[in-house]
């Protein structure tokens, strides 16, 4: 497929509509025009065809995300946004084409809103990393990494794959009209079908970066870790963080970044490892492992996201 022509697969009906029958497949509720997705599937096929047309004749404009909060296990709140559903289709139609192009780029340290990855592969990378001696970490968060994404970094990474005006303007709508700061290109709805992506685009230097320097890491969308052998080297990990991400205009978050070990015990993606053992809550269960066994951990994953 040509990168620079891939409106035509976007737009194909089959596409538009299997896009429609996964925005379905996910419920949720309307976005700011009050469209519910009873009401719009009265007319879907109408409503596919409006939106194919829109975007050929570059009259399509999204509507501003619906902010909410909701909150947070640890404490304070988390906001949310919900597109439309006319937004959420082409979102998903555009990205049921693009997201083959990047992931065959994506490193196999990252495991969040991927295909076959998940927070179960995750952890058990983090277990192998463990049992090949890389016994201290560092603990990142990045300061409000959706809310900081620079658009004009992001887009610069999309054009080295995407040549698509068309694809590229849609962008370009969808990152200006989610703004949360109107004075500021940065920031991404947390909630919109296409934000993942983004995320990971963005990150995925941190992955490269890191892994050319021969660190070790398991990253989920923003939340990673850095392994190391010893805490001084998990310092300097900490360094040389901080620089890639001050490259794409993204911070680490003081009061929740640190360096940790598995003998004082850590939870990163709301499993806890402490030593040789790690446990996690799984419905209104607690799971406690020891060691590296898997099956529990792929039949009963973790409770998170």
């Amino acid at each position: 497929m040509r990168h620079d022509h891939l409106i035509d697969p976007i737009l194909d009906r089959t596409n538009m509509n299997l896009a429609w029958e996964q925005v379905l497949a996910n419920k949720g509720a309307p976005g700011t025009d009050g469209v519910t997705l009873n009401r719009w599937a009265r007319n879907w096929e109408a409503n596919i065809e409006r939106l194919r047309q829109q975007v050929r004749t570059n009259t399509y404009r999204p509507n501003r995300p619906k902010r909410f909060r909701v909150s947070k296990k640890g404490g304070g709140y988390r906001e949310l946004s919900r597109l439309t559903v006319s937004d959420k289709v082409l979102q998903r139609a555009v990205l049921n084409v693009i997201d083959p192009l990047f992931e065959q780029r994506f490193l196999s340290c990252s495991h969040g809103y991927r295909p076959r990855r998940s927070v179960a592969t995750a952890v058990q990378q983090v277990l192998c990393l463990r049992d090949q001696g890389l016994r201290w970490v560092l603990d990142a968060d990045i300061k409000a990494c959706f809310d900081e994404l620079d658009h004009g970094v992001l887009m610069m990474l999309v054009r080295r794959v995407i040549k698509d005006w068309f694809v590229l303007n849609l962008m370009e709508l969808w990152l200006k009209v989610g703004r949360k700061y109107r004075n500021r290109a940065v920031g991404v709805p947390m909630g919109a079908v296409i934000a993942p992506l983004w995320c990971n685009i963005t990150l995925h230097q941190l992955d490269a970066r890191l892994t050319t320097w021969r660190w070790k890491m398991v990253r989920y969308a923003d939340d990673f870790l850095v392994f190391t052998e010893n805490e001084s080297r998990a310092h300097d990990a900490w360094g040389f963080t901080e620089k890639v991400l001050e490259d794409l205009n993204l911070t680490l978050n003081p009061r929740k970044t640190w360096v940790n070990s598995f003998d004082e015990g850590f939870v990163f993606l709301g499993v806890t490892y402490y030593r040789d053992s790690y446990a996690y809550n799984w419905g209104k269960m607690r799971i406690e492992v020891e060691g590296r066994k898997l099956r529990t951990l792929y039949r009963h994953p973790p409770n998170f996201y």
